[in-house]
């Protein structure tokens, strides 16, 4: 059972998240963020999101998952998982192709032919990912860069 509060400053759009979570038997809302697995906040395009988008959500989150769709939808976290610390710098627009060709499980050798760069330059995009990101593995700048919404799944 995912146990989700709702952070809504109306009535109404309380009313209106608390129907669309309703239909899902593994949701159960409280009234208490403190009892909350995941707390779901409005935006002010929040309209704009399907009942499915929203369960989805909240499931992902109560998987461990930070969850904000790019510049639209609903704010969810997990309070029971630990923020992730931010990037010691951001990424560069290259270093964000190359992060989505690590999480297709690209190798550095297919990386530098898609990116039509040395096989040095590719794996010295790698390294500075791992940095960047404070990750020991690839899999682990993966999975960071999925929890900072760095790659969108």
């Amino acid at each position: 059972m995912i146990r989700v509060y709702i952070d809504a400053a109306s009535a109404i759009t309380r009313s209106g998240l608390e129907s669309m979570l309703a239909g899902d038997p593994e949701i159960e809302i409280v009234h208490d963020p403190s009892e909350a697995d995941v707390v779901v906040g409005e935006s002010p395009r929040a309209g704009d999101v399907t009942a499915e988008q929203i369960v989805a959500a909240v499931h992902a989150a109560a998987a461990g998952l930070i969850v904000m769709p790019a510049g639209e939808g609903i704010a969810l976290q997990s309070p029971m998982h630990e923020p992730l610390q931010d990037t010691v710098e951001p990424l560069t627009p290259r270093e964000m192709d190359v992060l989505e060709m690590l999480a297709e499980g690209l190798s550095n050798k297919m990386i530098a032919h898609r990116l039509s760069i040395s096989d040095h330059t590719a794996k010295f995009h790698v390294n500075s990912i791992l940095a960047k990101l404070n990750a020991g593995t690839r899999t682990e700048a993966v999975t960071r860069g999925i929890r900072l919404g760095l790659i969108k799944i």
